[in-house]
């Protein structure tokens, strides 16, 4: 067994372990987040993207892609994915990461204003990367002014700097985080979207409706397959987009991943709710601990209408035609896979 493979099947037994969906449920209601934060700081997971000679385990983005899926799978409430991103790309720059749970997202400035609407987990992060146009700002999440969306379990906010914080710090814009973003929520997206199916599937074998099970009538068998083909879609996507040693993301890969992922989720959800019936939108259900994210996540950091737009301007720009960079793509998919 390689030690990336050891790696994800450790995380993914230990999100089994730690994070089942009634504790989900807990955080999602406040209860324990500091202590669930402790336990996952206090894993290592954090710290995977760090290169060894800095203490971490220096796995390959495909490794990383694989862990992101299974927190995405898990419904895991606690800001994993831009820790794990943010803590590696400050230790490439020497620099010693802040202690404390740490989110990504949008941001706009307004003169000293600064202002991340729907910051995901903005609730309990201490830190924030704010993605500007022209540059990356680590803000403490402290000074900042926050408010609540009022969504049922949601652990978003929006979040107001008057001014920027002396603590701040400027990381420049060497590194495109509006495409990190978008990629990461890709990659969780797709981890959501497999639980959903395997939900989905369950159910479908269980409930019986005139004496057989609903999942051999042939019209749910259609709409099943054609979520399966999505599933495994939005997988190959974010696989394709996240490979490599690099902290940055193939641009047009990556693209293709938001906008892909993005796309897939009415589709997904749709089928899901339908085999589920009344029950899948009920507070006991899990569910909806995965649509209310895939539909959160499909917005954040661009939807797929934006992305599709990104990646037309980039195609239009490039010499190489668009059929050649797909190719491409999919000959190093095919060649990484063997």
């Amino acid at each position: 067994m390689s030690i990336d493979t050891a790696i994800t099947d450790a995380f993914r037994q230990w999100l089994e372990g730690e994070f089942p969906t009634h504790r989900v449920r807990e955080l999602e209601n406040g209860q324990g987040l500091d202590a669930a934060w402790q336990t996952l700081q206090h894993s290592g997971f954090c710290d995977a993207l760090i290169a060894e000679t800095q203490g971490g385990a220096g796995i390959a983005l495909e490794t990383a892609a694989q862990l992101l899926i299974d927190s995405g799978r898990a419904a895991l409430p606690l800001p994993f994915a831009a820790t794990l991103w943010v803590r590696a790309a400050l230790a490439a720059r020497e620099l010693t990461p802040p202690e404390g749970p740490i989110t990504l997202a949008q941001g706009r400035r307004d003169g000293a204003r600064i202002e991340c609407p729907n910051a995901d987990f903005g609730r309990l992060a201490e830190w924030v990367l704010v993605a500007l146009e022209d540059e990356a700002l680590l803000l403490p999440a402290a000074s900042a002014e926050r408010q609540e969306d009022g969504i049922h379990g949601s652990l978003s906010a929006h979040l107001v700097w008057s001014a920027m914080p002396a603590d701040g710090l400027s990381l420049g814009n060497d590194l495109d985080w509006q495409l990190i973003g978008a990629t990461l929520f890709a990659a969780q997206i797709a981890g959501a979207a497999d639980r959903a199916l395997s939900m989905a599937l369950a159910y479908a074998g269980d409930r019986k409706q005139f004496g057989k099970p609903i999942g051999k009538f042939q019209a749910l068998q259609q709409r099943l397959a054609v979520m399966a083909e999505e599933a495994f879609a939005v997988r190959m996507a974010v696989q394709l987009a996240l490979r490599g040693q690099s902290l940055a993301p193939a641009p047009q890969a990556a693209m293709v991943a938001k906008a892909r992922c993005s796309a897939a989720v009415p589709e997904i959800t749709a089928v899901a709710h339908l085999v589920h019936g009344a029950i899948g939108v009920t507070e006991e259900h899990d569910l909806q601990l995965f649509s209310r994210r895939l539909y959160d996540w499909r917005g954040q950091f661009g939807s797929e209408s934006y992305w599709y737009r990104r990646l037309g301007s980039s195609a239009l720009s490039s010499s190489e035609p668009v059929i050649g960079l797909i190719q491409r793509w999919q000959e190093g998919g095919v060649a990484q896979s063997r």
